[in-house]
């Protein structure tokens, strides 16, 4: 069995990945290099380097958005593997990638996987239960999409793709990864959670920034995702994240971002 870890990299960043690749007879990584500038000659030379190394899938995309790099990834997965998503700020445990592989050797009816991050400080990057179980719609907010591990020929089999409109360079810049999960969920797919650091990631991501454009992306995710359900679940999201945001934000300010997100999207959508 292969692991098939598709790490999603942009310009300069490629050089980091000297952190994430090794050789090893069962793993091959799909790189997905985006260009938005012109590369420098150490970059030149380091993309030289993994082409010719048979353990990498190089692959160069001119164009922005998050969204589409990771669907130029999927595009060049490798067949029959477990697939890994991956990015180029992170740092893998020694043992995670054979952990991996075991789990879903170990269990032939797993469809996805998702596992733990930690902060590069040892802290839980998100709220983890200390039990394994399988995802709802409701359980999918703790996932960050480098801790998603999925059987390859899944892609085809739930039609998934990233929503190309959704994340960091696309029209709303965050929610990617989540309507990834929650598409596939919606089509069906077995998506199981165990309590098993795999990655490291820094404690900041891109959803817990507090900027207009971030909070009006969310408004647009949720509209995405839920439908005419956005509305009432802005409130509640709003409510129950209130101390992270009333520094910065009043409660109504913070809902007119979230509603803009939502009706910009339904309007343009339906």
């Amino acid at each position: 069995m292969i692991l098939n870890v598709l790490i999603s990299t942009i310009d300069t960043r490629i050089l980091g990945l000297n952190k994430i690749i090794r050789e090893d007879e069962n793993i091959i990584y799909t790189v997905s290099h985006q260009i938005s500038e012109q590369m420098t000659n150490e970059v030149i030379e380091y993309v030289e380097e993994l082409i010719s190394c048979n353990y990498v899938v190089y692959s160069q995309i001119n164009s922005s958005g998050v969204a589409k790099n990771r669907n130029n990834a999927l595009q060049h997965r490798i067949k029959g593997s477990i697939c890994l998503l991956a990015d180029d700020d992170i740092l893998y445990y020694v043992d995670s990638f054979k952990q991996i592989l075991h789990t879903f050797q170990e269990e032939s009816a797993l469809e996805f996987l998702t596992f733990k991050i930690k902060t590069f400080s040892g802290k839980d990057y998100k709220n983890y239960k200390p039990y394994a179980f399988r995802h709802t719609l409701k359980t999918l907010s703790i996932i960050g999409i480098v801790d998603v591990a999925f059987r390859e020929e899944m892609i085809d089999k739930y039609a998934l793709h990233f929503d190309e409109r959704f994340g960091p360079g696309g029209h709303y810049a965050i929610g990617e990864d989540f309507i990834f999960m929650t598409d596939a969920v919606k089509q069906g797919a077995v998506i199981e959670y165990k309590p098993i650091d795999i990655v490291q990631h820094e404690e900041l991501g891109t959803g817990m920034i507090l900027l207009d454009n971030i909070i009006f992306g969310r408004g647009a995710m949720f509209a995405r995702v839920f439908g005419l359900l956005c509305f009432p679940l802005n409130v509640y999201f709003a409510i129950k994240n209130r101390e992270k945001y009333r520094l910065k934000y009043s409660f109504l300010k913070y809902n007119q971002f979230l509603f803009k997100g939502s009706l910009d999207y339904l309007r343009k959508n339906t």
